[in-house]
């Protein structure tokens, strides 16, 4: 079944306490990924269609994963035509050439399998576990809508889909708290024009406008073996797998890979501060701070992704201590560096306790971080934010679908599926001087979209 969702992040806590307590797990791919010799090993092939492939060996049970990474997503589209992307994840579920509208899904389960597909700014991605020696069904299917989906589509079938985003829409944003809000600060941190501007649900005028003719096009341009990666993670065999790949999509003809919109400057900060308000249908205000932020997997990124850690990563944060025990102003404090592939975005938020003034938590937050841009985090400090992020690396590859999704994110972004051990050396590297020089260069009050969402007066 397709899902809104931006990125997929396994989350283990058990599994970083550990660590961060210096513990050695003893089962699985953390075990696997010790301080020494850590690896994600992966192969790889092309296909003379243009189709990336990379393998990941792993025999530990008997499951597959068939994962494809569409290089589309919401960045990629135009002005008056948004959401094609997302629309077309869930287009992609209902029928190709041999597969009638209902039956993939079925297909799977019937297999002991199950699927799943996301949509993001910079992709569309979709993936399918099946017992190893069902491997060969989800390959077919997934060749069988890549190159036939069409035969399958309708007025009927683009009515019924666009119905569902519609309502999805309304379920995760327009009725969802501070979901309109977060719209508002996507939008007013990248202007019109600008790939991340794009919202990648949609808006209900341009899902409306969508004609059959449009969402052909779309599908024709874009879903092409040379504008995708297929991961194949788990119980498998290098050369047999091969075999399977070259038969089921190596007969499809090769294509141009489709232009994107790329990166043709540097990220630069936000020029000018934005005070913004809503008013929502919300129990509690919110206060929320955002900046741009570079791209993924950069020496500057992993310093704000540290930072972020530092200010609010932990109870033992700066933000959590001031404005969670000491002042007793917020519910829940957190900070999050989202990269992405035209510039990521860097957030600060709060929830408030009743009676607490929003006005006097933004000055705490803009204070905490002017104080981190001034001088470095402590030893201990950095000492925690490292191992914590750490951890969250390495207990990423506990899960299968997990790891494919690094593989294909890694190819995507660094050209190199085998990254991962890079990853943790450029975590590891990370300075507190980088961490301050960061926050400096980045989290400047100039530079900032700041957003108070408060409850409705009641009716």
């Amino acid at each position: 079944m397709p899902c809104y969702n931006p990125r997929l992040r396994m989350r283990l806590q058990l599994f970083i306490l550990a660590i961060a307590l210096g513990l050695a797990p003893s089962t699985g791919a953390t075990a696997r990924a010790g301080r020494a010799g850590v690896s994600l090993p992966v192969t790889g092939f092309a296909l003379g269609n243009g189709l990336q492939v990379l393998l990941h060996e792993d025999h530990a049970a008997p499951t597959a994963i068939v994962y494809l990474w569409y290089r589309v997503g919401s960045k990629d589209e135009t002005e008056g035509k948004t959401g094609f992307a997302h629309l077309f994840e869930h287009m992609m579920f209902e029928g190709s050439r041999h597969v009638p509208e209902g039956r993939f899904d079925l297909l799977l389960e019937g297999a002991g399998g199950w699927s799943q597909g996301t949509t993001s700014n910079d992709r569309t991605n979709y993936f399918n576990e099946v017992p190893s020696s069902h491997l060969e069904l989800a390959l077919w299917l997934e060749a069988d809508r890549m190159a036939g989906l069409w035969d399958a589509m309708s007025q009927k079938v683009l009515d019924g889909q666009r119905d569902v985003v519609k309502n999805e829409r309304r379920q995760h944003v327009d009725d969802a708290p501070y979901g309109r809000a977060d719209e508002r600060i996507q939008q007013a941190l990248w202007p019109r024009g600008h790939g991340n501007h794009n919202l990648t649900i949609g808006t209900m005028a341009d899902l409306d406008r969508a004609s059959l003719a449009d969402v052909e096009g779309f599908w024709r341009r874009y879903y092409v073996p040379s504008n995708c990666t297929l991961v194949i993670a788990g119980d498998i065999d290098p050369a047999t797998t091969r075999a399977l790949v070259e038969r089921y999509f190596g007969w499809m003809p090769a294509q141009p890979r489709p232009p994107h919109r790329t990166l043709d400057r540097p990220v630069q900060p936000r020029a000018g501060a934005l005070a913004l308000t809503d008013r929502d249908r919300v129990q509690a205000t919110r206060v929320s701070l955002t900046w741009r932020s570079p791209t993924p997997f950069t020496r500057a990124s992993r310093d704000l992704e540290i930072a972020a850690q530092v200010l609010a990563g932990s109870k033992s944060s700066r933000l959590y201590h001031r404005l969670v025990i000491r002042d007793r102003l917020v519910e829940w404090v957190r900070a999050s560096q989202d990269p992405a592939m035209l510039g990521g975005q860097f957030t600060i938020e709060a929830m408030m306790l009743p009676g607490a003034d929003p006005k006097r938590v933004t000055r705490a937050i803009q204070q905490e971080v002017a104080a981190l841009a001034a001088a470095p985090p402590s030893a201990d400090e950095m000492a925690r934010a490292l191992r914590t992020f750490e951890a969250e690396l390495v207990t990423g590859l506990e899960s299968l679908v997990a790891r494919a999704d690094r593989i294909a994110e890694y190819q995507a972004y660094t050209g190199d599926p085998s990254f991962f051990a890079r990853d943790l050396e450029l975590t590891r590297a990370t300075t507190a001087a980088g961490a301050s020089g960061a926050a400096r260069r980045w989290l400047r009050k100039d530079a900032v979209v700041q957003m108070i969402v408060t409850p409705e007066a009641s009716k």
